[in-house]
């Protein structure tokens, strides 16, 4: 094998692998369904020999056939020891035959998500082509279209629901996560940043001005759509090299 061969054997393994998840903490949603209830529950195994603290956030989202999209967010920081396994929520969903619905747990070590799990009903399977294209290549989760929140004032709020309307209306449908969180900076000012993944796409101080917000938002959609726009082209030119 040549130099050239080997560089881009490693450019490949690396890209493929990505960030690892689910490799030492196991995210994990299990569900029990009767009729048209379905029983949810999210667990966590530390799968090393040390203690961990980290937190949750387990979500529920739920598109109907006009595509209005409502969540519900259940989250919290917890410990566990070596080798424990631990339940963290439960909750239980109605199934609708003609809504979708996206079940999503995600493990945080400090800022980094380091396990999930999804599980969906109602989704509408893609052919085999675009399921290679949109699949998340760190471990086969396909994690598209999320958008998880952690704001903590007004103007974080509304930003969010100018930045989420957008992305939705634009149908990003991105194939990693994207966030939306908020800091406390100096004095009472807080930060805003939007991530994809461990990723800052765009960060700005947080000012309650709902025009000054929104032209946040459009700065934030349009660097997010370029991300993703980039990552795909990037997965094509790997594949046909």
């Amino acid at each position: 094998m040549n130099y050239r061969l080997i560089i881009l054997f490693l450019s490949i393994f690396q890209y493929s692998n990505g960030q690892f998840t689910n490799t030492e903490v196991i995210a994990k949603i299990k569900t029990e369904r009767i009729d048209d209830i379905v029983s949810v529950s999210a667990e966590a195994t530390n799968a090393t020999e040390v203690y961990k603290s980290l937190r949750y956030v387990f979500s529920v989202f739920r598109s109907d056939t006009k595509n209005n999209i409502s969540k519900n967010n259940q989250e919290g920081r917890f410990t566990l020891e070596a080798n424990e396994q631990k339940s963290l929520a439960t909750t239980t969903v109605g199934i609708d035959e003609s809504d979708k619905i996206i079940i999503l747990l995600l493990i945080y070590e400090e800022e980094t998500i380091v396990g999930k799990d999804r599980i969906t009903f109602n989704e509408v399977t893609k052919k085999k082509e675009e399921e290679e294209e949109e699949r998340v290549e760190d471990d086969g989760i396909e994690l598209k279209g999320i958008v998880v929140e952690e704001t903590k004032t007004k103007p974080g709020k509304d930003f969010y629901e100018f930045f989420y309307n957008s992305y939705t209306l634009n149908r990003i449908n991105g194939s990693k996560i994207v966030g939306v969180y908020e800091t406390l900076s100096f004095g009472r000012s807080t930060i805003i940043q939007v991530k994809i993944e461990d990723k800052v796409i765009h960060e700005f101080l947080g000012k309650p001005d709902i025009e000054y917000l929104e032209q946040m938002s459009k700065i934030s959609i349009r660097r997010v759509y370029k991300y993703f726009k980039d990552l795909k082209k990037q997965k094509k030119d790997i594949f046909q090299y």
